[in-house]
């Protein structure tokens, strides 16, 4: 009877221990694949941010150009040109800073997934 006791306990400490287990580990992987997609945003966001800088260097040659030569519509348009890249350039670095942010919060996560596993 004793016996039958303890392996009944057992099973039930078990059955009732897995699935908080699984639940860290859940929670774990979670955290990982969240870290993993933030990293690839934040890289993909700062190739986006590299070529939007190329692009605004391009439209700031374009306008000294025309101002150089006397072309003044064509330096108009590019200062135009030049203000919206620039728009671009600034919203891409919020996107930058609020990707980083995401990544830091993900990873405190993660650090304290791992702390009470």
């Amino acid at each position: 009877m004793k016996r039958a006791f303890t392996l009944v306990l057992a099973a039930g400490i078990t059955a009732l221990s897995v699935p908080a287990a699984n639940a860290y580990d859940s929670d774990i992987r979670s955290d990982w694949r969240h870290i993993q997609r933030d990293r690839a945003r934040f890289h993909a966001d700062q190739a986006r941010l590299r070529d939007e800088r190329q692009e605004l260097a391009a439209a700031e040659r374009r306008e000294h150009w025309a101002l150089r030569h006397g072309r003044f519509w064509q330096a108009w348009h590019a200062e135009k040109l030049e203000r919206r890249e620039a728009a671009d350039v600034r919203a891409i670095e919020r996107q930058l800073d609020r990707d980083r942010a995401r990544l830091a919060r993900d990873r405190a996560e993660l650090r304290r997934d791992l702390r009470g596993w």
